[in-house]
This record gives C-alpha cells, structure tokens and sequence, in this order.
C-alpha cells in the first residue's frame, strides 16, 4: 500500500486528472487496515501500521501529503512528498542515529536528497547558531507546561465520559 502511494503520487505528477477506478475498494481496505486490532502484532507495530495506513489513506483521498520538517545542524529538509519520505526513511533505518550527520556532511546523500553541497561553517558562525544552556532551559519549561495542560485536558474528557 505504500507502494500504491508511491505510484498514485508518480500517476498524478504525470497527470493531474489521475483517475483510479477501484479507489472505493482501495479506500475501504486502508480504512480497515487503518483500524486493525489483532492482538498477534506487536502494540508498537500496530500502532505504527495505522498511522502508516492513515497517512496512504488522507493522501488517496485528498491528494495531501503530510509534510514534514527534519533540522540537522544550521539546515532543514523538507519532506513533502510519499518518493522523498520513503527516500529519507531508508537512509534513516540503514544510518540509524548518525542520519544527521550525514546529512550535514555526506555529498551523496545530499545529492540523493537535493540539498545541495554541504555547508562550510567557521567555528564562530557554529557557536553564534547555539542556543544558549537557560534558552533551552526555558523552551523546555514550556513545552513541558503545554503538554500538561493537554493531558489534563484529555484526562478531563475521558473522565466526563465515565
């Protein structure tokens, strides 16, 4: 199915007016899978296949393809469609955590992904581009603050529902 992604993507670049006939029957087994409980798998492979299976899903049926942005060092990717997400997905399972690092300094895989030549950066341009120790500080202060007050609220709701 990520593989029909892939194609429907490539169909529609080719041409805009892309029609598949069994889209319906398509559309119901993603719905299915999206929603798939078998207690065999894993939690974390069936959580992670109905995301898989929603994202194919919104993207047959919108067009949209969930965007994503990924930092690495003064630079960011922008993965906006299925060819560049599979693309990084792979590098990201082979490279494992050095994947960032690769991606500042490896002219291949810079080249694979269109970033252009690798940046080269003085010492100073690097420490001036840090974040100083209370800014992360404080930034993580708030984020922790946000999602307290989200989970508290989620909390809420499922305790209105008891």
């Amino acid at each position: 199915t990520l593989f029909r992604s892939l194609l429907f993507e490539l169909a529609r670049e080719l041409e805009e007016d892309f029609f598949y006939e069994e889209t319906d029957l398509l559309c119901a087994t993603l719905k299915s899978l999206a929603t798939d409980s078998n207690k065999y798998r894993a939690k974390l492979d069936r959580r992670k296949q109905r995301s898989i299976f929603r994202d194919v899903l919104h993207f047959i049926e919108s067009s949209e393809c969930h965007e994503e942005t990924i930092k690495f060092g003064l630079e960011c990717i922008y993965i906006d469609t299925w060819v560049r997400r599979r693309t990084y997905t792979a590098f990201k399972e082979v490279l494992g955590s050095g994947v960032r690092h690769h991606l500042q300094n490896n002219e291949l895989l810079r080249d694979i992904l269109e970033l252009g030549p690798p940046l080269m950066l003085d010492a100073a341009a690097i420490e001036a581009s840090k974040i100083t120790r209370m800014e992360k500080h404080l930034y993580n202060s708030a984020a922790f603050k946000a999602r307290t007050k989200a989970r508290s609220k989620v909390r809420d709701k499922r305790a209105d529902i008891m």
